[in-house]
């Protein structure tokens, strides 16, 4: 009899620590996917629109209104704050809870450059509806190619690799078959300052991106330094998901890539942390209302190896590069390079954002960078602008972003698919 007790004990105990455990709200009758959000001011992913009220039906908004509409959908008081598209982080390796991490952060799409095949089919089907769902949607990759031993191969993971050109065709096929919504290429410029382990040659690199483009996929390429970049954009990649810091950017390189329209997603933030190391401390730990995870602390407090090689003026062509190529029109896009030391998902692409307007980007810049300017880059139809037909992918903010950047940290609403995750 005793032991039955204490047994009863323990499960009432746990019964009770399960219910005091926080929970994602779920959908109900005040909260599900049909509504009118106003009044609200907005900026649409590429500027501040004269509309008040946002109507959503079934995840999807249908109408914006300058005035309330005389309508029977349940009404949600905006109260005059500002709201955005949710945030669209343009460079991760996701995996895990990595995109229910996301969405509390407001980062409600992601674009996985390397992962697991099995894990992107998971969320190529959610992507497609408006269901309930606390995750972030998310498009990739898949497995990236790369040379034998190179880059990507350090993780015991079954990659693509190019011994020569003519395998280009085949490696990208397989990449489709296995669901890569576009083709993510290594490459390191022979005789390249800043090595990246084995790489496939030039002649690798224009075969593998031809055979994107034959297959209708974009073509990005994963580079570290100058040269690589050049050879890159002259191969007709269609983006650079890293930028370089062994020097500044020439006047030919921003040419060519004007030239081909060769977006970049810099990932400045886990470039702060090999050269500088101070962004965390100055934008997230010195903030005490901000409610940082231990799982991402630990990622945020890590750091590359041998951090002091590089010289310190390295950091200043990293800013000066990412200034003069969005000043010359070529589309810069934030992304964070999550989880890798000195990021977090979430937390990181805000940083990034943080970053670039350091770099001279206007917020209205940096804030396209995280929303319509990825939605574009990557054809994603349905999402990074609030327009007639795209998903109710929201954040609720309670001061201007146009003012302050930092307001991203702490957004008051996040909607996914038109349901209020918090």
């Amino acid at each position: 009899m005793k032991t039955k007790l204490i047994i009863l004990a323990v499960i009432t105990l746990i019964v009770a620590t399960l219910l005091l455990l926080p929970t994602p709200q779920q959908p109900n009758a005040s909260n599900d996917n049909s509504f009118v959000l106003g009044p609200v001011r907005i900026f649409d992913g590429e500027r501040v629109i004269e509309a008040n009220y946002i109507e959503i039906n079934e995840g999807i908004i249908v109408a914006l209104h300058s005035n309330k509409p005389d309508l029977s959908l349940r009404w949600v008081d905006g109260a005059n704050q500002w709201v955005i598209p949710g945030l669209i982080d343009s460079h991760v390796h996701a995996w895990g809870d990595a995109l229910e991490q996301s969405v509390e952060r407001g980062v409600t799409t992601v674009i996985d450059m390397f992962g697991d095949p099995n894990f992107l089919a998971q969320s190529q089907a959610q992507r497609a509806t408006t269901e309930f769902t606390t995750a972030a949607d998310m498009y990739g990759a898949g497995l990236l190619m790369t040379a034998p031993d190179g880059h990507g191969t350090q993780y015991g993971i079954d990659v693509s690799t190019l011994d020569s050109p003519e395998q280009a065709a085949q490696l990208v096929q397989q990449r489709i078959d296995a669901g890569s919504d576009f083709i993510k290429i290594v490459y390191t410029a022979e005789g390249a300052g800043y090595q990246h382990a084995p790489s496939i040659s030039k002649a690798g690199l224009e075969a593998a991106i031809a055979a994107a483009h034959q297959q209708k996929r974009l073509a990005v390429v994963h580079i570290a330094d100058y040269n690589s970049a050049v050879d890159a954009v002259a191969a007709g990649a269609d983006g650079l998901v890293h930028s370089f810091f062994n020097q500044p950017i020439t006047d030919e390189l921003l040419t060519m890539m004007q030239a081909n329209d060769v977006f970049v997603i810099p990932t400045t933030v886990v470039y702060e942390g090999m050269l500088r190391g101070e962004i965390n401390d100055e934008v997230l730990f010195n903030e005490s209302q901000l409610d940082i995870s231990r799982a991402a602390q630990s990622t945020l407090n890590q750091s590359f190896p041998d951090t002091n090689r590089f010289p310190e003026h390295y950091y200043e062509n990293l800013m000066e590069t990412t200034q003069r190529m969005h000043d010359a029109g070529v589309r810069v896009l934030a992304g964070s390079d999550a989880p890798n030391p000195n990021t977090a998902h979430g937390w990181s692409l805000v940083v990034e954002m943080l970053l670039l307007q350091q770099a001279g980007m206007s917020a209205e810049a940096v804030l396209t960078a995280a929303t319509a300017g990825p939605a574009d880059a990557f054809k994603l139809t349905d999402r990074g602008r609030i327009q007639v037909g795209n998903k109710a992918d929201l954040l609720v903010l309670t001061e201007s972003p146009l003012d302050s950047l930092e307001s991203l940290l702490t957004p008051a609403m996040i909607w996914k698919n038109g349901y209020r995750i918090r």
